[in-house]
């Protein structure tokens, strides 16, 4: 059987799959949109590249408040360029699409046998649904752990390749979860071919050791900011996220549909690669299973976009197999007429946050439980940038360009405390700019991204060590109740004794600071040592390995 696919990676397309590529660009340029969130990465990279900071949120302090390393590193060379943002979103969006449908067709090479019509399953259902088209395009890493979902499985079903074996390999910098599906690849790997898996495994160890030795000596951490920060146990709402992706998706009708074709083929005694898909599936489900157990996020679909992505494509090649087995007589038109109806049909699905589909002229977005949705942020002048008119409001390049370090003048801090809004409101483009000497607070990553010129404490704690390692709780998946008001606290502390360690031990003995601080002072100063470290390695190591316990938050809050 396995003679009878394709010998080459990428077979020659279908007139199905050009059709998939070409309506798959169209719906994500569509669909296009700027989560807040990557204004934190946009904040790391300008600070690198314009303002001589580093690779830091605030200068001088050390802390890796974003989710991805490696999409991180990816933004740096090309915002090196001056491109804007709207437009380096939007190209490596259009990039990412077009990885993802060739791995897909390499994905068809590996289950679909040269001689049958090919419906390339997994590639029509997912280049037309709205979820996973979203977020190519949502200034996100997201498009590329979609990517690496069909690269895992192409890996698994055509072990050979080496493209998906460095992909598998980069995983891990991608996303840290993904480092469970990493190291489950390599177990299968080497149990299957009875030898190390070494190219794969020395691109993972090599690359992913490498940069954790960088976080070491840059950051005094062994995982990003944001691991703390979602640290937690909600399995209600994790569950609820998962009942939000798969029904909106038809999935509950699906996945019936394909278990009953697998177990009809298996008992004809038709090669369905039963292993490779059973492995799909476990490793979707261990991935999955973190992702319940942090309680999703926020946003429809989007921690959900690699287990989602990598069950779908544990189906490849079993329509095409059912297809051969029950109607033999079908020719290829037959078969591109039956995906042109399921490509509508799946085009159709969009979630129950949108008061109709998003083609449509009219759309009305709504929380469902504590999940929105996309359409959230297109609908925000804030975040629908466009290419022909944002240009110099939207980046202030000119501005960061002209001058390392600066403050917008002409507001003094009320009670030594400062609300971003409040600076956003009195921000004129021709103010003066003078050194940082104020630090705000604030959760709305945009505005926080603009005001470049202040040093800014997150409001949800996802840049901020301190409020990171406190047990606070959340009213919906990284968004906590109790942390703004402590943001609120270390702020004014910052604004009065300025930044660096020792700065709320000061506080503490001037009697200034909130009780929290004082009875959580030995954890503070412990993350003080990590942020405003030395870049010693031995010291980063030990600063590295100590352990913080979570602090808990003030029992009640002004």
């Amino acid at each position: 059987m396995q003679s009878q696919l394709s010998p080459r990676a990428l077979p020659k397309p279908t007139m199905l799959e050009w059709l998939c590529l070409a309506g798959g660009l169209l719906l994500v340029m569509r669909y296009a949109w700027l989560l807040d969130d990557a204004f934190v990465f946009f904040r790391y990279v300008d600070n690198l590249l314009f303002l001589d900071r580093g690779l830091v949120f605030n200068e001088g302090e050390y802390v890796e408040g974003f989710s991805s390393p490696l999409w991180a590193l990816v933004l740096v060379p090309l915002r090196a360029t001056g491109m804007n943002w709207w437009w380096i979103v939007r190209l490596l969006g259009v990039v990412s699409f077009v990885g993802f449908w060739l791995l897909m067709l390499s994905l068809r090479g590996a289950t679909v046998e040269r001689a049958q019509p090919s419906l390339n399953f997994p590639l029509l259902y997912l280049a037309f649904l709205y979820g996973p088209l979203c977020y190519f395009t949502s200034g996100m890493e997201t498009g590329w752990v979609q990517l690496l979902a069909v690269a895992y499985a192409v890996h698994i079903f055509r072990p050979g390749l080496l493209a998906p074996q460095i992909l598998v390999g980069l995983s891990p910098m991608v996303r840290h979860e993904l480092a469970l599906a990493f190291l489950a690849v390599l177990a299968w790997d080497w149990w299957r071919e009875r030898r190390f898996p070494f190219t794969t495994a020395l691109v993972g160890v090599g690359v992913g050791g490498a940069y954790l030795l960088f976080r070491v000596w840059y950051y005094a951490d062994l995982f990003p900011n944001t691991f703390y920060l979602k640290d937690g146990t909600y399995f209600s709402w994790g569950l609820a996220y998962l009942h939000d992706t798969l029904v909106v998706y038809g999935v509950y009708v699906l996945a019936p549909v394909l278990l009953i074709l697998a177990l009809l083929l298996q008992r004809r005694g038709t090669d369905v690669a039963i292993g490779q898909r059973l492995l799909l599936l476990a490793i979707a489900a261990m991935v999955g299973a973190y992702v319940i157990k942090i309680g999703g996020d926020g946003r429809h679909y989007r921690y959900l976009a690699f287990p989602f992505c990598l069950a779908v494509c544990a189906s490849a090649g079993l329509p095409e197999r059912a297809l051969a087995t029950f109607a033999p007589g079908l020719r290829s038109a037959g078969v591109t007429a039956v995906g042109l109806v399921l490509a509508l049909v799946f085009a159709s699905f969009h979630p129950r946050q949108l008061s109709a589909h998003p083609l449509s002229g009219d759309v009305q977005e709504q929380r469902v439980g504590v999940i929105r949705d996309a359409q959230f942020h297109r609908d925000l002048k804030a975040l629908s940038f466009s290419p022909w008119g944002s240009g110099r409001e939207m980046e202030y390049l000119d501005r960061k360009r002209s001058q390392r370090l600066y403050e917008v003048n002409g507001w003094p801090p009320p009670e030594g405390r400062v609300w971003l809004r409040e600076a956003y409101a009195r921000h004129r483009a021709d103010a003066p700019l003078t050194r940082p000497s104020v630090t705000g607070f604030d959760s709305w990553c945009v505005r926080i991204w603009q005001l470049f010129s202040l040093r800014v404490i997150h409001g949800d704690g996802l840049t901020d060590p301190i409020l990171a390692r406190t047990r606070a709780t959340p009213w919906r998946p990284g968004h906590f109740k109790d942390t703004e008001f402590l943001a609120a606290h270390l702020a004014s502390i910052q604004t009065e004794y300025g930044w660096g360690r020792g700065i709320y031990r000061r506080a503490v003995e001037d009697g200034v600071a909130h009780p929290w601080i004082a009875r959580n002072l030995e954890s503070i100063e412990q993350i003080e040592r990590k942020v405003y470290n030395r870049h010693d390695l031995i010291e980063n190591l030990v600063l590295a390995f100590t352990p913080i316990p979570r602090m808990e938050p003030p029992p009640a809050n002004p």
